[in-house]
């Protein structure tokens, strides 16, 4: 079986309560030709507490979302979250490392971010007659 896309869980039964518990590292890009670390961030990683999980989860945001400081302890979820799969070998063995990356984190009951501020459609000059 081939997953690409990683798999997509249903957040409530996978999860079940998450809350914010802050930002564990950030992730920077490592230069394979030099060798070293940049100073150029990949992502940023963040503890939530998951009540089906019955402990602490790791969670990835990409770069361009700006960093989330929520209060601890505070009910969030997850925007379009993904779980991937990978194997780091150890000898004979190897280990699965699974990965919980996400779009974004949000407070609990909040609408999404897409949405603008209604704007005052009032066409220039109504209202503004002064006598």
């Amino acid at each position: 079986m081939n997953l690409k896309a990683g798999i997509k869980p249903d957040t409530v039964e996978t999860f079940g309560t998450l809350v914010f518990m802050g930002l564990a590292r950030e992730r920077m890009y490592y230069d394979r030709e030099k060798g070293e670390r940049t100073d150029k961030l990949e992502s940023r990683i963040y503890n939530l507490g998951s009540s089906i999980q019955q402990g602490q989860i790791e969670v990835t945001l990409p770069d361009y979302i700006d960093l989330k400081e929520y209060d601890f302890m505070s009910e969030v979820e997850l925007v379009h979250p993904r779980i991937t799969a990978r194997a780091q070998a150890n000898g004979n063995f190897a280990n699965i490392i699974y990965t919980i990356v996400a779009e974004d984190i949000k407070p609990l009951g909040q609408k999404g971010f897409d949405k603008k501020p209604q704007e005052n459609k009032e066409p220039v000059g109504v209202g503004a007659d002064k006598k």
